[in-house]
């Protein structure tokens, strides 16, 4: 049987990684699905996050990675998918989730969706989350891949949004990255 996840991965975290692992154990394929949504502006474009997934996932041999735009179903439906894989974390997320279950079935009946419960360890996780302690300069390296985090580090670092921590502990790789980048990209313009 063919599952789909669909989220943003931007960016893909632990908790997201967790729910892929286990949902590989339960069906045959599990089909990581960037839904591309034009109102949204990404830290990660579309062909970043496909490939930060592939590497996160590497190690199943049962995971496809791809994206699409518009409705869920109708991307199962092509995909001959017939379960939607979810995770939750809070009572919030069973809220939105079960109605938007309820929802998809109204549109195709063969469809099922399965949640997960999100291990305890990543039940604060998202990515939201993750980008707004990068942004001010805080650790995620506990929180995302390790590719994932290099990449995040790098993306601030070039938009200038990367504030040096000294007391974090992944303080030298940052510093690393920031250092790498040519002048113009590390070194605040002066101010008039």
């Amino acid at each position: 049987m063919i599952a789909i996840y669909p989220g943003s991965f931007d960016p893909i975290t632990l908790g997201h990684v967790d729910i892929i692992e286990r949902g590989c154990k339960l069906f045959d394929r599990v089909i990581v699905t960037i839904v591309r949504n034009p109102s949204k502006v990404p830290l990660f474009t579309v062909e970043e996050r496909i490939e930060q997934i592939r590497r996160s996932t590497q190690h199943l041999p049962n995971v496809e990675v791809d994206s699409f735009e518009g409705l869920t179903v109708n991307y199962a439906k092509i995909r001959q998918a017939k379960v939607l894989l979810r995770g939750l974390r809070v009572l919030t997320d069973f809220e939105m989730e079960l109605q938007m279950a309820h929802t998809n079935k109204t549109l195709l009946g063969e469809i099922e969706t399965v949640f997960l419960a999100t291990s305890n360890a990543y039940s604060f996780l998202s990515s939201s989350v993750v980008k707004e302690i990068a942004k001010f300069g805080g650790s995620v390296d506990h929180l995302v891949p390790k590719h994932v985090a290099l990449d995040i580090y790098q993306c601030y670092a070039s938009r200038n949004q990367l504030v040096s921590n000294p007391t974090a502990p992944d303080a030298q790789l940052r510093t690393k990255h920031l250092s790498t980048q040519p002048p113009s990209e590390t070194t605040a313009e002066p101010q008039e």
